[in-house]
């Protein structure tokens, strides 16, 4: 089984994954495939594995044992990996659902109000502690919890609100139209949602008018693929957006129409009804830029997309990123063909350590990757996992530090070509792609290095 990012258990049987990122994968499976056995087939002892699994690891005090590190340390201010895993798992096993009074779940909830008692919260676990409480119908602790986490919402100008850290990356001033969330941003407002949606009587009118706000925040943060900023954050978006779809849905049914026009010229028309309120309906925009109107009734999501290059900002990077060629001069006519492309990594941000990295290297023009080379990194623990496509490769690292890390693979010519343009590595964290550094190599035999 796989998740966010990438793993290599050692199992010694189903689902039997051992670290604090490997049990928390294992909690999202198991939430995963119990709401998906209505739907489609999943063998019983698949969950009951995944079930039991967990509960082993559950201890006097009704948390849960944990091992290893969380691969996303921008969560752990104010709180331990246990604390965020037991959290974590009390939430999988009550979406199951496995009852409050189960004795498992019923000490699970006693480690977590003790949680609870602590003098700082971390503003992440603050909204998973509400969901938590929410799923096992403790109102008051939900209330409480929320009333926290409500006085540190984030208002935007157009009446959106979420919640972020106090601490996040420095948006780019010349990138006015940059998705301002991340990875933790989305992810953290996602369950503060799903905390306030998960409730055994209506929501107040306020309450609606809160979750309508989060939700505005939400959907402007979503790519025009649908996803997010990772798979963890597109997995709990989406769960708490289809929440709050079931909770507004109108048994009247639904129809909305909306009229794209340029100047005079109707573009296209969109009819959505319940029929097809799930299919997604595009236009292209012939000019860019342009002037368009879109004439909207009824209540509908409306995105649009713009797609364009801007230069990478390198200012106060956290990596320290070298790359180069072997050989890095023409030495023959060996070169020309075929050879290795290297990199040294470190990490040099604020962190002891950094979360999960991936090194993206893009091919140059008529040189494409082998793919052995690249396997072999795998197979020496250099690195957790790789992509290979032809035009680029993807490394993924569990963490970097601020020693160096030394790889390198080949690449091949597959097709000559003339006026060869260097090529670009990045290398970034996987939680927080703002944090970035580049470089840029070009292959031995390209003009002005013969």
């Amino acid at each position: 089984p796989s998740f966010d990012g990438f793993f290599n258990p050692k199992m010694a049987g189903d689902l039997l994954l051992c670290s604090v990122l490997s049990y928390r994968l294992t909690a999202f499976v198991l939430k995963s495939f119990a709401r998906a056995r209505s739907i489609i087939f999943v063998e019983d002892k698949h969950i009951n594995d995944a079930q039991n699994t967990l509960i082993q690891q559950q201890e006097n005090d009704g948390c849960f044992r944990s091992t290893g590190s969380l691969f996303n340390n921008n969560l752990k201010r104010g709180a331990d990996d246990k604390t965020i895993l037991s959290t974590y798992i009390t939430i999988a096993l009550l979406e199951v659902p496995l009852p409050p009074t189960h004795p498992v779940v019923r000490n699970a909830l006693v480690c977590l109000e003790k949680v609870t008692e602590a003098k700082e919260i971390h503003i992440y676990l603050w909204a998973l502690l509400a969901y938590a409480f929410a799923l096992a119908g403790k109102e008051e602790k939900r209330q409480e919890m929320l009333d926290s986490l409500l006085k540190v919402a984030v208002e935007d100008e157009d009446g959106s609100i979420h919640w972020e850290r106090s601490r996040k990356r420095k948006q780019r001033s010349d990138f006015p139209h940059s998705l301002r969330g991340t990875s933790v941003e989305v992810e953290l407002t996602s369950y503060v949602l799903l905390a306030l949606l998960t409730k055994n009587t209506s929501l107040s009118p306020e309450e609606f008018k809160t979750a309508v706000a989060i939700v505005k925040w939400l959907t402007k943060q979503q790519n025009s693929n649908g996803r997010y900023f990772s798979t963890q954050a597109t997995v709990v978006a989406l769960q708490a957006l289809s929440q709050y779809e079931t909770l507004t849905y109108s048994k009247d049914g639904i129809y909305a129409t909306v009229t794209l026009s340029s100047g005079d010229a109707v573009l296209t028309k969109f009819h959505v009804e319940s029929k097809n309120s799930l299919l997604l309906q595009c236009q292209d925009l012939p000019y860019v830029p342009g002037n368009y109107k879109a004439e909207v009734t009824g209540c509908i999501f409306l995105q649009t997309a713009l797609k364009y290059n801007v230069p990478l900002e390198q200012e106060d990077a956290p990596f320290r990123l070298d790359v180069h060629t072997v050989p890095e001069t023409c030495t023959g006519n060996q070169a020309h063909v075929t050879f290795d492309i290297a990199m040294n990594v470190s990490y040099t941000g604020q962190r002891l350590v950094s979360n999960m990295v991936i090194v993206q290297i893009k091919m140059l023009s008529g040189y494409v990757p082998v793919k052995s080379s690249v396997k072999k990194l795998e197979r020496l623990g250099q690195i957790q996992k790789s992509e290979v496509n032809i035009n680029h490769v993807l490394l993924y690292l569990n963490e970097v530090r601020n020693t160096s890390q030394t790889f390198s693979f080949t690449v091949e010519q597959e097709t000559p070509i003339q006026g060869l343009k260097p090529a670009f590595v990045k290398v970034y964290d996987y939680y927080e792609t703002g944090e970035f550094a580049t470089a840029k190599y070009t292959a031995p035999c390209s003009t002005g290095k013969a």
